[in-house]
C-alpha cells in the first residue's frame, strides 16, 4: 500500500520548531534562588509576551549595552550596511519586532577579526629574558 507524501517547506518546519521550543521554555518553571535572577526571568517573560520591544529590552535580551544597541541603529541607517538590525521608528520612538530581531541575530554574518569585541584591553606581560 503506497503511502501519502506531503511536501512541507523547511522554513515552515523551522518556524513550528521554534514556536514549540519557545512555548516549552516559557512554561518550564526554573528553580531560581537569586533575587536578581528572578527579576531578570520575570522581565524576559514580559519581553517574550510582546511583539515589539524597546531599546532597553533589546539590550537585556541580547545581553549587550545600550551604547551597543545605539551603534547597531547607527549602522542600520548607513546605506552600505549589509546586515542592518530591523527596527521601527515611530516619530523618534524606536521599537523592534522581537521575532524579526531574533531571526536577524540568527543570520550567518561574515566574521571580521578587526571588528571583534573581546571585552577590553589584554594585559601584556613582560617577556622573560634568558641569561
Amino acid at each position: 500500500m503506497p503511502g501519502i507524501e506531503i511536501e512541507i517547506p523547511r522554513e515552515a518546519i523551522e518556524q513550528i520548531t521554534r514556536e514549540v521550543l519557545e512555548s516549552m521554555l516559557g512554561n518550564a518553571a526554573a528553580i531560581i534562588h537569586d533575587e536578581e535572577a528572578q527579576t531578570i526571568e520575570r522581565t524576559l517573560q514580559r519581553i517574550k509576551a510582546k511583539q515589539f520591544i524597546t531599546i532597553p529590552e533589546f539590550a537585556l535580551l541580547f545581553n549587550c549595552s545600550r551604547c551597543h544597541v545605539d551603534k547597531l541603529l547607527d549602522q542600520a541607517q548607513q546605506p552600505n550596511c549589509k546586515y542592518p538590525v530591523p527596527y521601527v521608528d515611530l516619530n523618534g520612538l524606536i521599537q523592534f519586532d522581537r521575532l524579526e530581531v531574533l531571526e536577524w541575530a540568527r543570520l550567518r554574518k561574515p566574521f571580521d577579526r578587526k571588528r571583534r569585541k573581546t571585552g577590553g584591553k589584554k594585559k601584556r606581560y613582560p617577556v622573560a629574558v634568558n641569561q
